[in-house]
């Protein structure tokens, strides 16, 4: 069949023949931000010497894949609300946008989790101990809501915590939406748009304040206290501590919008990447040598901002910028299709070498080879459970009229055609795009 036709550019906003109708190299991004994860854990767990000696900065990097997830999901789940406040129309289904969020999250975490811990039986148990969990803590692992418990905090599949911190930002959105749409009834859509973004941005600078004082009058340094099983690192390990990464995402949609309107000239927009340069660049510097640990991310947040902006901005008369077409390129694209499984599955992987070869520190042949092994592995499983759970779960997800502005998620919504399921009997190229609007994603 045909490919679905463009979405219509809004009034006043001037054609752009290359990054109107989707925005290109977003699947790619996301791809990159799992395998920076992988890469992390890899190190960190096997060769401790690369983290700690070798290749620290690079590591340091690396570890910053989540902030770049929890930008991606901030941007592209605000948009669709964000456009509508704007515009000042009825904000998008609440049904079908958590409908949508379900069935992006949860078929392929419960396959994953529940082969994790009833076939491997390596499942996250305390600290340096894997087996298979009770079965009540089975039952909340499997409701994403073990990470508001300090007994089953980072249990079942390691990196879970952060879906919890996701799905707490899924349904804390619609109902900022609300609130800057109250906003803009009584003065204008762009005020009303930054009211969600200026209450996560204040929620996650006054965690991190908090988290920070805490540390300093307990004399622990952040991880004793983010991972002990206490209510301290429940909520170390919760949006709030996390919720200015979401605002540096949801402040780019609103950017990005605006350019799309044509409310800045392409002269403006120029100077605009030029400024984001330097901004990235600093951002990084501050991040590594020049802030406390509880405001690392913030500021590696900042860049990748600076990152994702120079990738949806038009460069040199509307062409793509060498960031799209780099993480538009196919392999790179098709590591963000699998991404969200490649996210669920690289630390049952490393567990399990971690078991069975007993690794020491490690130098950075070793780091190589077993990056390499667990790559290897991590992608074939990925590549099975997004085609046969993830694609046939999306397959579910409600059709209807697009409406513009929507998109594809970043940690709980990284398989293309998230935003394209609507229509899934188009071509295969419509499928991977990430075409603005389909409601919640």
């Amino acid at each position: 069949m045909s490919a679905p036709a463009p979405t219509p550019t809004p009034p006043g906003a001037s054609a752009a023949p290359y990054w109107g109708d989707r925005i290109v190299g977003l699947e790619g991004l996301r791809g990159l931000a799992a395998m920076a994860v992988l890469s992390y854990h890899v190190a960190h767990v096997l060769t401790r010497d690369v983290e700690d000696e070798t290749m620290p900065l690079l590591v340091f990097f690396m570890h910053q894949g989540l902030s770049l997830f929890f930008v991606l999901s901030g941007f592209l789940l605000f948009w669709p609300f964000a456009t509508r406040i704007i515009e000042g129309r009825e904000l998008p289904s609440l049904r079908r946008y958590a409908t949508n969020r379900f069935l992006r999250i949860w078929p392929a975490y419960v396959v994953v989790l529940l082969i994790v811990n009833f076939v491997l039986q390596m499942s996250f148990l305390s600290q340096n101990e894997f087996g298979r969990l009770p079965w009540w803590k089975t039952l909340v692992d499997l409701t994403l809501l073990h990470s508001y418990l300090p007994g089953t905090l980072r249990t079942g599949l390691e990196v879970s915590w952060t879906l919890t911190v996701e799905l707490t930002f899924y349904l804390v959105l619609p109902f900022l939406a609300m609130l800057g749409r109250h906003v803009a009834l009584r003065t204008s859509g762009w005020i009303g748009s930054l009211v969600p973004v200026g209450a996560m941005f204040v929620a996650g600078v006054a965690g991190k304040i908090w988290q920070h004082t805490v540390g300093e009058t307990s004399g622990l340094s952040g991880g004793d206290l983010a991972w002990s099983d206490n209510w301290f690192s429940v909520v170390s390990r919760s949006l709030l501590l996390h919720a200015d990464l979401f605002a540096f995402g949801m402040a780019a949609s609103l950017l990005y919008i605006a350019v799309r309107r044509g409310a800045a000239p392409r002269v403006a927009v120029s100077a605009l990447r030029g400024t984001l340069l330097v901004i990235i660049g600093a951002a990084f510097v501050v991040a590594w040598i020049g802030s406390t640990p509880e405001f690392q991310d913030t500021f590696a947040s900042i860049g990748f901002t600076g990152v994702l902006l120079l990738m949806v901005l038009p460069a040199h008369g509307d062409r793509l910028g060498l960031i799209a077409r780099f993480c538009d390129w196919a392999p790179v694209r098709g590591l963000g299709v699998i991404s969200f499984s490649v996210y669920l599955w690289h630390m049952p992987v490393i567990r399990i070498m971690q078991d069975l070869l007993d690794p020491g520190q490690g130098g950075r042949a070793l780091y190589v080879l077993y990056l390499v092994v667990t790559v290897a592995i991590t992608l074939t499983l990925a590549t099975i459970t997004y085609w046969a759970v993830e694609k046939q779960a999306l397959r579910l997800k409600p059709t209807g009229r697009p409406a513009r502005g929507g998109g594809a998620s970043g940690l709980g919504a990284t398989a293309p055609g998230d935003d394209a399921v609507a229509e899934r009997s188009s071509s295969p190229g419509a499928e991977r795009s990430s075409t603005p609007g389909r409601v919640g994603g």
